[in-house]
């Protein structure tokens, strides 16, 4: 957005939170940015609000002042009210002026419950409209073109690392020893720290779908990535830990069977998932292994329901509608 001639009042990296615990160290931060952003609201010189996920933050406190403001709201990747406290839904119908929603059933949930939500279609679709050659994908991370490859993705924040890196390296050696030849890469993103005494395989800075795309198969942890994997069409097992207070809390407030954004969109569980204290990684590799042979029921299976994932998400040319919804809006 700063390449595209934004004025940045904050940078998103400072409104990073993990976790139900991880909320309370920032709140004073949180208050004065959203005393700052009042100031703007009240100014009158705001046409509109475009508000994108963060739904604690944006949908519990922002979309608030801009109401009371009289400025309208366009929230874009609306909280997940489908998955945990569905008394968001009175909120957003109280505070939003239109919803661009990127699943086709968040549409009818909330229109079903008055707000004005239209489906855009999923943004990772774009990403793929023109897939890359399998081969380009594998030379553009130097990995060998003829020897079955296995990605894993730990994370992008530094508690999710902590938490994943020893058991996805444990999952990957037990991996390794049933699949001849296996190569192993680690998705590391910019801003986070690998350690390499930790991770015996070779770190990748580059997109996670050109990495998908390389790979035979992946190792997930939940979040984007499980549907990027979909869109590319990488069969994935995904597995995922948090503190011990989130998940009690978690398990509370969280209302559908499955965290993978891929088995939700699907509506039913096309990949497996091992959460908490089922993440055991000799459990994780036999469910891996068999993803990687290309003669296998398992993966012929998987990569057929994955292309069904893909259908479901739409079209390309999400961000134009929602563009254009946002002019719409501010020009009332």
């Amino acid at each position: 957005m700063r390449d595209a001639g934004v004025e940045l009042i904050e940078h998103a990296s400072r409104l990073t939170v993990i976790g139900f615990a991880g909320v309370l160290t920032r709140i004073p931060f949180l208050w004065g940015l959203l005393g700052r952003l009042r100031e703007r609201f009240d100014s009158g010189s705001v046409a509109a609000v475009v508000l994108v996920d963060y739904g604690g933050f944006n949908l519990g406190f922002v979309a608030r002042a801009a109401k009371d403001a009289g400025v309208p709201v366009v929230y874009y990747i609306t909280p997940q009210v489908w998955a945990s406290r569905p008394g968001r839904i009175a909120t957003m119908r109280e505070t939003v002026t239109r919803a661009a929603v990127i699943f086709p059933f968040e549409e009818r949930l909330l229109r079903s419950h008055g707000v004005d939500a239209t489906f855009v279609g999923h943004p990772l679709v774009d990403t793929a409209a023109q897939p890359a050659d399998r081969a380009a994908a594998r030379r553009a991370i130097g990995v060998d073109p003829d020897r079955p490859l296995l990605a894993l993705f730990p994370g992008s924040r530094t508690q999710e690392i902590t938490r994943h890196v020893t058991p996805f390296v444990e999952t990957a050696r037990l991996v390794a020893d049933r699949v001849e030849g296996l190569q192993v890469v680690v998705s590391r993103a910019p801003t986070v720290h690998l350690d390499r005494a930790a991770v015996p395989f070779p770190l990748v800075e580059a997109p996670s779908m050109t990495i998908l795309r390389a790979a035979d198969a992946a190792l997930c942890k939940s979040g984007t990535t499980t549907l990027e994997a979909g869109v590319a069409g990488c069969p994935l097992v995904l597995a995922y830990c948090m503190g011990d207070l989130d998940y009690a809390i978690a398990r509370r407030v969280v209302r559908i069977p499955d965290i993978g954004l891929v088995n939700i969109v699907a509506e039913r569980r096309i990949v497996p998932e091992f959460v908490q204290d089922e993440f055991v990684p000799s459990r994780v590799a036999d469910a891996l292994a068999p993803l990687l042979d290309h003669r296998s029921a398992d993966r012929a299976r998987m990569v057929a329901d994955l292309a069904d994932v893909r259908e479901k998400l739409g079209t390309p040319g999400a961000a134009g509608r929602v563009a254009d919804m946002i002019l719409d809006v501010a020009a009332r």
